[in-house]
């Protein structure tokens, strides 16, 4: 008769190692759960004492707003995951045996929180080279504004246009959903280009000198093109990099088309995302200035001539 050899003891626990000081403390002392409580209460007070400490000396020592914003967050992370890993390494002997029930329990939470667990997974596609962070400007499910947090469940944004004109701030503060980054379209002004076209559009009549208009706005776009240039440059390479992508002409231009009442001159510029109100204020501003010191150049208006009954017509307008 053959004689099997003999089967390895199966253990009634799951051990987990932790560091050589815990490890001591839990054969010596954290045998019963309530040893084991006490144990993670007090480990738990020390790692958030120590995350304080960390936050504040951040907060002393780091300037830059969104470079600061991200440190102190991340702290907060990894609190959180080196909470839930001393966790399990301590409470893994006394969960061995509801496997199956936490299964179930996971899968019934997993149906009941559809959206909660979505916006994690979009949390963590914002945390990847997603070009939504914190300083961006996006647009997204009808509502823009600039990222002001990214959280685990929520993207909270300080909200732009609506209330008021120019896409700037209405001092609103507005939270999205982290799932809508990933089932609705998002318009993105971001780090890697904070730049887009803006237009600005004049009419002069055709008995003006359309020509001296067009190198006047011209040159006021050439203006606004030379202070930020480098920048400009340095923000489309970075698109090359990152997407499939070649950029072309980055100067301003000039395009003329007839009108009813005149010829349309229209000036198209790049500008910062959030400049493009005090780039059109100081078009304007240039072009009042520049069209008053030029007698052959007015711009059109709307005008009205009244004629009064038995009277002709002068031409006079009013």
């Amino acid at each position: 008769m053959i004689q099997g050899t003999p089967s390895s003891p199966i253990p009634d626990s799951l051990a987990v190692p932790l560091p050589p000081l815990l490890e001591r403390y839990r054969e010596l002392y954290a045998h019963d759960l309530g040893q084991k409580i006490l144990l993670f209460l007090g480990f738990a007070l020390f790692l958030y004492s120590l995350a304080r400490l960390a936050r504040r000396l951040v907060s002393d020592q780091i300037e830059e707003v969104n470079r600061r914003h991200a440190i102190r967050k991340g702290i907060g992370y990894a609190l959180i995951a080196i909470l839930l890993l001393f966790a399990v390494a301590l409470f893994a002997d006394s969960l061995a045996g509801f496997g199956t029930v936490v299964g179930l329990m996971l899968a019934g939470i997993a149906v009941a929180l559809q959206d909660v667990l979505k916006s994690v997974v979009g949390w963590l596609y914002l945390s990847t080279r997603s070009g939504v962070e914190v300083g961006s400007r996006i647009e997204v499910a009808g509502v823009a504004g600039d990222i002001i947090d990214v959280g685990m469940l929520k993207t909270t944004m300080l909200e732009v246009g609506n209330l008021v004109f120019g896409m700037q701030s209405t001092g609103r503060l507005v939270t999205v959903p982290n799932y809508q980054m990933l089932s609705a379209n998002v318009i993105i002004s971001g780090h890697a280009n904070p730049f887009v076209w803006q237009e600005v559009r004049i009419v002069v009549p055709f008995d003006s000198d359309w020509q001296r208009a067009e190198a006047i706005l011209r040159g006021v776009g050439e203006e606004l093109h030379a202070g930020i240039e480098p920048e400009l440059h340095a923000g489309f390479r970075r698109l090359e990099k990152r997407y499939a992508f070649k950029y072309g002409t980055l100067t301003p231009i000039v395009y003329v088309t007839l009108g009813g009442s005149g010829a349309e001159l229209t000036l198209r510029f790049l500008t910062y995302a959030r400049g493009r109100r005090g780039s059109e204020d100081q078009v304007g501003r240039r072009l009042l200035t520049a069209f008053a010191a030029e007698p052959n150049v007015h711009f059109a208006y709307e005008t009205m001539r009244v004629i009064r009954h038995g009277e002709r017509d002068t031409g006079i307008r009013q």
